[in-house]
């Protein structure tokens, strides 16, 4: 754990009364009395060596008393540490059993630790038939292990569990294992365990994904990279190095502070023919930031044999002109047959620079005045014990999924679990150009490993300095084995400045004002990809909702501008362009409303025409909205097209209306904020690999081997895609009384802008969808809240002659400006009730 805040025991102020004591208190407290001292011979000596036993004693006894108070000050307010929660402190600890140590640490829900990590990795080097190499020593041509992770076990097995009915499900790992060296290479999906100790390994077998994909599929390596690097740069820069300095005067050898850098538009199989891999690659300028600063110079690689010894320069694009290899864009350059692009290396100090974020223009405040701040006057009032967390009538939870990202567990209010699993499940930007790179640009962004972008946050920013950072532990060949992703999850409290409920009534006999701040639990993270941030905000409000909400920001992608680029996006400098792109995020929840045996119920809001027998003309037509209640019995029934014409509220239910007074069935209901439509044609090109965002909201029966709506494959496999979410509703199964699982998209379409520039901000960039009680409770929870402040008139027939205000006990702590309030209401209430 980061930045906890150091909590201090209070200590009492002695009064000032008895500080000089008359000697009448001093007798009546058995001090002796002057005439009771009696004269004694030279014990001054013993005197000073008793008085230093006692000071050391009393010393002792106070350090006692603090370090009691403060165990006592932090049970109290619910600060756990978290002495070893990574596993790496626990290995270093040195007459410990590590599996002893190990056994009483994890849960279903614990991501894998730096002990099962260790255990699984030299378990499958221990395997002949695999043929690892370590990754120091690895090509891509070579069979190395690219990541792994938990194997989340059965959910049954893990409710019966959390009910006492067995013991803990046999913790297993995944392992993606890239096998290029065999005759057909392949990247496999084993599963490996038990865990701690390993004994197993068997490929998963499952029909809900591949799990043998084929290897021209694979996401992205480090080895990869590393490959381009060594065997196509030299190619590129031996052939045309003079047309990048006479071009753009710059180069990526011998270039000082004028470098070239390179980026790349991976092409989706669906544009290719089958078994081909290709990417398109290009340069920028390498200065801040690099994406806002393309060059016309693009270059496509055949990557589709396993040994990159084999790749080659396919195409080339330059000055708006397309080339069969680089001979023949050298040859007609150097004969002059072809239009040259002439570009300065930009010479502005980075301070300057339209790309780099530094403060520009006149300073605002004028003076150097801080903002508000957000303090926890008693410290945080939630509990991290482990990877669970307790805050209010909530508890739950976290693990960081080194494909997902953050995954939170066994969410309950009030005891009861909502939500067995919420997780953001993929993230698809598809972006609109002319240029061969820029037309092709097509990202599943998964592909890079969603855990592992999740990286240290800026305390104080990108979270609140009152706040709790805590670190995520992953292997995987993007970082070259273990990677301890310091601060990356941050954990807070906040006072939204939304009031999540109040009133403020008044006639001459019933005057009275309620409120209730939405203060809320917000689980962060952030994910860093190429040149976007995305901000996934999990939020716990005190009325049993949760939202989850995403906001896009970081830089633009952008193009080199030529006239056939306007329709497909917005010019932000002279020789730039930035495309229209879709952004696409999706989301699963697996909804318990008591239990797992649930409905999806729509109530539509349709329209009914009647008489009306109240009207002074009876027979004339009325029409009124009325509600239609119905519960979808497929899957395929449950994942409607989102209709403007036929408003209707989607709730997960469960059939027994015995648990309300009122004869209601308790639910969830559903709302989603960002609704966008995905124009792609089905089944054409890319869109294969995301056909979850046909979809705003779909509903499933529960399986575990329907793990994830995607894949880190996504970004390649259009043509056979190793998950494909609409075979999820194919067989379009049962699901009256069944357990279910909803799956959410949201979207947002962006048309940058020149105030995008530097960086995108977040404001209008974020979408959100609730899970919200919808008659699951008698009445609304938040009642119960001590944040809560109530006001009554003194006198009811007089409410302006001063009135009463309620903080629940919570009035100390409140700050100077709300007691002043209080005390001018207690004479004066006009202000809240004329």
């Amino acid at each position: 754990m980061r930045n906890m805040n150091y909590l201090h025991p209070s200590t009492e102020t002695m009064s000032s009364k008895g500080t000089n004591p008359s000697e009448e208190n001093l007798i009546g407290r058995h001090y002796l009395r002057p005439e009771q001292f009696v004269e004694v011979k030279d014990y001054n000596k013993r005197w000073k060596v008793l008085s230093l036993v006692l000071a050391i004693f009393s010393s002792l006894l106070l350090v006692l008393f603090i370090v009691s108070a403060l165990v006592l000050y932090m049970e109290r307010f619910k600060v756990v540490t978290t002495t070893c929660f990574d596993d790496v402190s626990c290995r270093q600890i040195e007459g410990i059993d590590k599996e002893t140590l190990f056994k009483g640490r994890v849960n279903p829900f614990s991501e894998l630790t730096s002990y099962e990590i260790d255990n699984v990795v030299e378990f499958l080097h221990g395997q002949d038939f695999l043929n690892l190499s370590d990754f120091k020593s690895a090509s891509v041509n070579s069979n190395y292990i690219h990541l792994v992770e938990m194997l989340p076990p059965p959910k049954k097995q893990v409710l019966e569990y959390l009910e006492g009915k067995r013991e803990q499900p046999v913790r297993k790992a995944r392992a993606f294992i890239f096998r290029a060296n065999l005759p057909n290479p392949v990247v496999v999906e084993y599963q490996v365990g038990p865990l701690p100790n390993p004994s197993y390994l068997s490929i998963i077998k499952t029909s809900s994904r591949k799990t043998k994909v084929p290897f021209f599929m694979r996401p992205f390596s480090k080895h990869e990279f590393m490959a381009v690097y060594k065997h196509i740069l030299p190619t590129v820069l031996e052939k045309a190095n003079k047309i990048l300095l006479e071009s753009y005067n710059a180069s990526m050898i011998n270039c000082s502070k004028q470098c070239l850098k390179f980026t790349t538009t991976p092409i989706s199989s669906g544009f290719l023919e089958k078994g081909k891999r290709k990417c398109w690659f290009w340069f920028t300028y390498d200065i801040e930031f690099y994406t806002l600063h393309p060059l016309d110079f693009q270059f496509l690689v055949d990557m589709s044999e396993p040994n990159p010894k084999k790749w080659k320069v396919e195409r080339v694009f330059y000055a708006n002109n397309i080339f069969q290899d680089l001979d023949d864009l050298k040859a007609k350059y150097e004969m002059g047959t072809v239009s040259k692009t002439r570009i300065s290396f930009p010479t502005l100090p980075d301070e300057k620079q339209y790309s780099a974020v530094y403060r520009r223009g006149k300073p605002i405040p004028v003076h150097s005045l801080p903002p508000p701040e957000v303090v926890q006057p008693k410290g945080p009032r939630y509990t991290l014990s482990g990877n669970e967390i307790e805050y209010m009538d909530w508890s739950f939870n976290v693990r960081v999924s080194p494909v997902v990202g953050t995954q939170l567990y066994n969410i309950r209010y009030k005891g009861e679990r909502i939500v067995y699993e919420l997780s953001m499940q993929e993230i698809g930007v598809l972006y609109s150009g002319y240029s061969p790179a820029s037309s092709m640009l097509y990202f599943a962004d998964s592909a890079g490993l969603f855990g592992t972008r999740m990286r240290g946050m800026m305390p104080g920013v990108d979270c609140p300095a009152h706040g709790t950072l805590l670190d995520a532990l992953s292997y995987t060949s993007l970082s070259m084995g273990k990677l301890q992703a310091e601060n990356s999850l941050c954990i807070f409290e906040q006072a939204s400045q939304t009031l999540l409920r109040r009133h403020r009534a008044y006639s001459m006999t019933g005057a009275s004002y309620s409120g209730l701040q939405d203060y809320s639990l917000v689980i962060r993270m952030y994910i860093c990809i190429i040149n976007y941030d995305y901000i996934f905000d999990f939020i716990f409000h005190n009325n049993g909702a949760i939202e989850v909400k995403v906001s896009s920001t970081g830089y633009l992608a952008s193009s080199f501008y030529y006239p056939q680029e306007k329709p497909f996006g917005t010019r932000i400098s002279e020789n730039v362009i930035a495309g229209l792109h879709h952004h696409l995020f999706h989301f699963k929840a697996d909804i318990d409303i008591k239990g797992t045996a649930n409905r999806f119920q729509t109530m539509s809001i349709g329209t009914v025409n009647k008489t009306n027998p109240w009207a002074d003309n009876p027979e004339r037509q009325h029409v009124q909205n009325i509600i239609k209640e119905e519960d979808l019995p497929t899957e395929k029934k449950a994942s409607p097209e989102y209709s403007f014409d036929d408003p209707k509220y989607l709730l997960i239910t469960k059939d027994d209306r015995s648990s309300s007074h009122l004869g209601h069935r308790p639910a969830y209901r559903i709302i989603n904020k960002g609704i966008t439509k995905a124009q792609l044609p089905k089944g054409v090109g890319y869109e294969p690999s995301v056909t979850w965002g046909r979809h705003h909201v779909a509903i499933t029966k529960q399986k575990d081997d329907e793990m994830t709506s995607s894949s880190m494959f996504a970004m390649w496999d259009a043509q056979d895609p190793v998950v494909r979410f609409d075979k999820y509703l194919e067989d379009d199964e049962d699901i009256i009384d069944q357990d279910l699982v909803a799956w959410l998209t949201l979207g947002m379409y962006h048309i940058p802008h020149t105030e995008n520039v530097p960086n995108t901000g977040t404001i209008g960039t974020t979408q959100s969808f609730f899970l919200t009680p919808f008659n699951y409770f008698h009445e609304d929870p938040s009642v119960a809240s001590r944040d809560a402040v109530k006001v009554l008139p003194r006198d009811p027939e007089h409410p302006n002659d001063g009135a009463i205000v309620d903080r629940h006990d919570m009035a100390f702590y409140f700050n100077c400006h709300s007691k002043s309030v209080d005390a001018h209401l207690s004479k004066n209430s006009s202000a809240l009730f004329s």
